[in-house]
């Protein structure tokens, strides 16, 4: 129960600090909570402070693992073991819990643990050679990797750096030990595997190999005063559904991911797995945003609701909104926000419905280009949002076009043909511009089911309609009968919704 057993010390140390009397305030700080070794690897050193505390003993370390705890100099000394013969003793003794008991002054007692990793002879560098993105996809658990925010994801230079932070992640406790050098301008952190569900001690291997847990984060760095300066948006996945190597070149010479930004896999058309219909759920983008909103809980948008994400210390976090404005209405804002969804209710008049609705409160058609990938691109490094053209190969496949109604409506999609091939297309609605929340326009009470079902598909392009004033998307819509279905390959839309992405290579 590593993770967990962390998450409940890191808890306590902060009630310690905050919510006694300074009398009782007692306890430790470590200059990092992650080392990281080779097996029988050079012993590492990491100083410590203390607060009223009169003695620190070390209580137990993992097997193989051996402490010299040195008071007086205020450091600590690990040292790794030697690999052991057997697969089950490596695994046992590749993370470590370095555990230390703190008596205060007043003769109060707690424990600290310090966490300890095999991880081999490196670190792994997430945007080496200077491959500056807003995404970056990570497949290798049981790693510590490092990344380059020196620039940002236009690989325009960074300043005025002092923290970095998490903004959500999928799952409580998924990235550890996150942490800034000022020195080098990189952010480090740790990745675990993927474990039983019921037992965090039992890792789940295929061919060996331990195994990625699939999910999302955004991390970004702050100034002295935690502004953000800059977000990123980590991409989770198993080595062996890598997105980055899962993609479609279609008939028209463009190469797309079989994957939405953000998703887990494609269901492919699937009718009967629930799980898989809702890995192939993407992230929400605004137009010209490079950070995601978040994903649905349900596999059928059931009550709008999000998903469940998580800060650093395991608490909730939530979509916010905010109307557009002078101030809230900017690239400036919207960078210093990824979380904050900016609605465009009051650009739309109520009796003809027309309106700009756009997010700025002053419209940029550069934010997304076809050209080159733009500073605010959220693919990953060599990927991009699709031009206005790279969608109008696909058409909607006759057999599709012919099943019947029960039957498509279980797909969550449609099937769409570049007359070579076919590729499967969620319907996963949008985050609506009036509100933030998913939409799907096609629920009709009394004609559905009681909840929404997504049968509307948007996909952003870089593509910007004839007036400038807005954007296209991908779009299609299932309706009640399939003689009027919909499908639009240059749809305009408001700036201020947020629809999925379908990243294309770039050339």
């Amino acid at each position: 129960m590593k993770k967990l057993k962390f998450i409940l010390l890191a808890a306590c140390a902060v009630f310690l600090f905050g919510a006694c009397s300074n009398k009782d305030e007692y306890g430790v700080e470590f200059s990092k909570t992650g080392l990281y070794f080779e097996w029988s690897g050079e012993p590492q050193t990491v100083s410590y402070v203390t607060k009223n505390v009169a003695s620190m003993t070390l209580k137990s370390a993992t097997t193989g693992w051996t402490c010299n705890l040195n008071q007086s100099a205020r450091t600590v000394t690990i040292t790794p073991p030697a690999k052991p013969e057997s697969e089950s003793s490596q695994d046992e003794q590749r993370d470590a819990d370095i555990v230390f008991t703190i008596t205060s002054k007043e003769g109060k007692t707690s424990q600290y643990t310090l966490d300890c990793y095999i991880i081999g002879d490196k670190m792994t560098m997430i945007n080496a050679d200077r491959k500056f993105a807003n995404s970056y996809v990570l497949t290798t658990p049981k790693t510590a990797y490092t990344l380059d925010v020196s620039c940002n994801g236009g690989g325009e230079p960074i300043s005025g750096i002092e923290d970095v932070q998490i903004v959500w992640q999928s799952h409580a406790a998924m990235i550890e030990h996150l942490s800034y050098d000022k020195e080098t301008s990189t952010v480090t952190f740790y990745i675990d595997a993927l474990t039983e569900k019921d037992d965090d001690d039992v890792y789940v291997k295929e061919n060996g190999e331990y195994v990625m847990r699939d999910g999302n984060a955004v991390i970004a760095v702050v100034d002295g005063s935690e502004n953000i300066i800059w977000s990123w948006h980590l991409w989770f996945a198993k080595a062996s559904n890598n997105p980055l190597e899962d993609y479609s070149t279609y008939s028209n010479g463009v190469t797309f991911m079989n994957r939405n930004l953000g998703a887990y896999g494609n269901s492919n058309g699937e009718t009967d797995n629930t799980n898989k219909i809702l890995d192939s759920y993407g992230l929400y983008y605004q137009w010209g945003r490079k950070d995601p909103f978040l994903r649905p809980y349900y596999h059928d948008c059931a009550g709008n609701e999000d998903e469940y994400v998580y800060s650093s210390s395991s608490s909730s976090v939530y979509v916010e909104c905010v109307e557009t404005s002078a101030q809230t209405g900017t690239v400036e804002y919207a960078v210093a926000h990824p979380m904050t969804f900016i609605t465009n209710a009051a650009a739309v008049d109520a009796e003809t419905g027309n309106g700009v609705g756009d997010w700025l409160h002053s419209a940029d058609n550069s934010l997304w280009s076809s050209s080159k990938k733009s500073t605010y691109d959220p693919c990953p490094y060599g990927w991009r949002v699709p031009a206005g053209g790279d969608f109008d190969v696909l058409s909607l496949t006759a057999s599709e076009d012919a099943t019947p109604l029960e039957t498509a409506r279980k797909r969550f999609g449609w099937m769409l043909t570049d007359g070579n091939s076919n590729y499967f297309y969620l319907g996963g609605g949008f985050r609506s511009y009036f509100n933030g929340t998913i939409n799907n326009m096609n629920y009709k009470d009394g004609v559905y089911p009681s909840q929404p079902e997504p049968w509307e598909g948007y996909y952003w392009t870089c593509g910007v309609t004839a007036d400038g004033k807005q954007s296209t998307c991908m779009y299609f819509d299932l309706t009640t009968t399939r003689t009027i279905n919909k499908f639009s390959l240059n749809y305009p839309s408001k700036r201020a919704n947020a629809m999925q992405i379908r990243c294309v290579k770039i050339k």
